[in-house]
């Protein structure tokens, strides 16, 4: 027996060794790419997202102005088709024989909208149209967005073109924008600019405004 306060040797066969943990450095690198490339994928669809969110936002805005612009329009025609009918009842013509028969001309189109006369007093300049063309589609009068909804070279929605054609161009609704005739759709967007300025254009616009 050891006297008190004796240290006891340790047998070095009772010990036991532990292994050391080696790190897989390959396979820490593997997942650190894939977490990066992760993180990129997401931050694309993201965008992505956001472009198709904003692009939506942008129809549902220009289908309710439509909407609105077309519900006036029908209560003015509804307005005026009353006070012609009421006229007609109140107004008895004096009676002939000896009148000759006459013919009414039927309605005439629009004339076909140019681009080369003058723009008025305030109306934005060919430079500024040119600005916009070439922001909007390159200059191009038959592209179509990539979704299909947007249209020439002014990126007209259908809606839109058809709000502004049966206000100002009644010969053009219906006419698909990026098939028209460049004078056609230079003719409409400044109908459209007319109304409501640079807005149908919120991006291109300012760039238009400032050239």
């Amino acid at each position: 027996m050891a006297p008190a306060g004796a240290v006891t040797p340790v047998d070095s066969s009772q010990l036991i060794e532990t292994p050391l943990i080696e790190t897989d450095v390959a396979a820490f690198t593997t997942r650190a790419e894939q977490w990066t490339q992760a993180r990129v994928v997401f931050r694309e669809n993201a965008h992505e997202q956001a472009l198709a969110l904003a692009a939506d936002a942008r129809q549902a805005e220009e289908d309710r102005v439509a909407a609105i612009e077309a519900e006036r329009v029908a209560a003015e025609e509804r307005k005026a088709a009353e006070e012609a009918a009421r006229a007609t009842t109140t107004t008895t013509a004096a009676p002939t024989t000896t009148a000759t028969p006459t013919t009414t001309a039927p309605d005439q189109p629009d004339p076909a909208p140019t681009t080369t006369q003058a723009p008025a007093d305030g109306d934005p300049t060919a430079a500024q149209w040119e600005v916009l063309r070439q922001c909007e589609s390159s200059g191009n009068y038959s592209i179509v967005s990539a979704n299909g909804r947007y249209r020439g070279a002014y990126q007209f929605s259908q809606a839109t073109w058809d709000w502004i054609a049966g206000l100002d161009h009644p010969s053009l609704v219906g006419i698909d924008p990026a098939s028209a005739a460049p004078a056609d759709q230079d003719a409409m967007a400044l109908a459209l600019w007319r109304r409501r300025g640079w807005s149908p254009w919120p991006v291109c616009g300012v760039k238009a405004s400032n050239a």
